[in-house]
């Protein structure tokens, strides 16, 4: 039979596996429990870290949109400003060295979606004078920096004037067009 110390050796060393054993155990548990979090928070920080991504994106995004935005409505005529374009439009008659008579203007309707509040400016406008300056108008109503749209243009040869022995024929020029506006705040 084994000896008093040989079984008091044993059950020591079989204490020590099972304490070992235990220990090692816990230590698994709880490094992967420690592991496990750390992963979390990784994902969390991961996650963070997108939404801050995400958030300059959009920020970046509206900066370019009023960006565009802005450069918009530099193609429009603003809220109130009719009279200032009309005003425009007509130093731009007598820069062309023509006479001016504005027949009409008058507000359209919008129709393509009107969210961002806008309106069609429809003008009506005769001219007088002689015909490089009468196309000299059309051009710079072609070129203003306005989104202008002509619809129609009648041009007629009404006289001749004689001026130093030359022949200065004189045109009458007939404008319609339209020019896009922001709709005038409602009091």
């Amino acid at each position: 039979m084994p000896k008093k110390e040989t079984k008091t050796l044993i059950i020591t060393l079989l204490s020590i596996n099972i304490i070992s054993i235990s220990l090692f155990v816990f230590l698994f548990y709880f490094t992967e429990s420690l592991i496990a979090e750390s992963v979390k928070k990784e994902d969390d920080i991961k996650m963070e870290l997108k939404k801050e991504d995400a958030i300059i994106l959009m920020k970046e995004d509206l900066s370019l949109g009023k960006m565009y935005q802005d450069k918009l409505m530099t193609y429009v005529v603003p809220s109130g400003g009719t009279v200032d374009f009309i005003k425009t439009l007509e130093q731009l008659v007598l820069s062309s060295g023509l006479k001016s008579d504005v027949k009409s203007v008058s507000s359209e309707l919008y129709d393509k979606g009107n969210s961002i509040n806008l309106e069609f400016l429809k003008i009506n406008i005769d001219v007088i004078g002689e015909w490089k300056n009468v196309q000299f108008f059309l051009t710079l109503l072609e070129n203003y920096p306005l989104k202008i749209n002509i619809n129609k243009i009648s041009l007629n040869k009404f006289s001749d004037y004689i001026v130093g022995g030359k022949s200065v024929p004189q045109w009458t020029g007939n404008f319609e067009f339209t020019v896009v506006k922001i709709k005038d705040a409602k009091q």
